[in-house]
């Protein structure tokens, strides 16, 4: 029998509360693009764990995380 080996980022984002995710989403999204605080947040709210994963992974993968 195979086992899907779970990712240490998708370990670690199940691990986190709802509004953890929704200010480590915020916080990502702010380090990453020139937008306002309320937009950030207002992204973290509407987005789904995909998403975050994705952002997440696109930070911890780069060479400058900033684009």
């Amino acid at each position: 029998m195979f086992f899907k080996r779970q990712c240490s980022v998708d370990s670690f984002l199940t691990s986190l509360t709802y509004w953890q995710k929704v200010n480590l989403y915020t916080v990502l999204a702010l380090g990453q693009s020139n937008i306002p605080y309320s937009e950030a947040k207002h992204q973290a709210i509407v987005s789904d764990d995909d998403k975050l994963s994705f952002l997440l992974r696109k930070t911890l993968n780069s060479p400058d995380p900033k684009m």
